[in-house]
């Protein structure tokens, strides 16, 4: 029993602490990871999903972007907010329940000019889930990614 006891602890510990270490990143890239899986930022604002190329790449705030094309990585040099993902590019739903998860960057939505990604995990779609009331899990998202931002 006690050992029981000691598993479950040992469990939560973990838990708990992956969270946090989450809650820690800049962003939902990790480490000398190439930022959004090499995907063009730009490109979601024409409803595409680009892979960049390296000799288009750009480097902002820590992050290793990658650009389709030359004209793409000029817009967002010009103006890297209007592209950037809201959230840090965690995956909406999850923000809006208080969580973290790495989404599925092909997965996305642009809602209010700002570029929403999703997670898709066994029988969930983040995105199908956002889409049934998306004005309300913006307000949700909005207020706990200020909680969680702030701790």
């Amino acid at each position: 029993m006690k050992s029981r006891k000691i598993v479950v602890a040992l469990l939560a510990f973990l838990i708990i602490g992956s969270v946090v270490n989450a809650q820690n990143q800049n962003y939902s890239c990790e480490g000398d990871e190439l930022a959004f899986d090499g995907n063009d930022l730009v490109s979601y604002f024409d409803n595409s999903v680009l892979k960049g190329l390296d000799k288009f790449s750009f480097d902002y705030d820590g992050l290793k972007l990658y650009f389709a094309n030359d004209t793409n990585r000029k817009k967002f040099k010009a103006d890297p907010e209007k592209y950037l993902p809201a959230y840090k590019g965690w995956c909406a739903t999850a923000v809006a329940n208080g969580n973290l998860y790495k989404p599925n960057y092909n997965q996305f939505k642009i809602q209010n000019n700002k570029l929403l990604f999703f997670e898709v995990r066994a029988f969930f779609n983040g995105k199908t889930a956002w889409n049934k009331n998306p004005e309300l899990n913006k307000i949700l998202a909005d207020k706990k990614f200020g909680k969680i931002n702030a701790e």
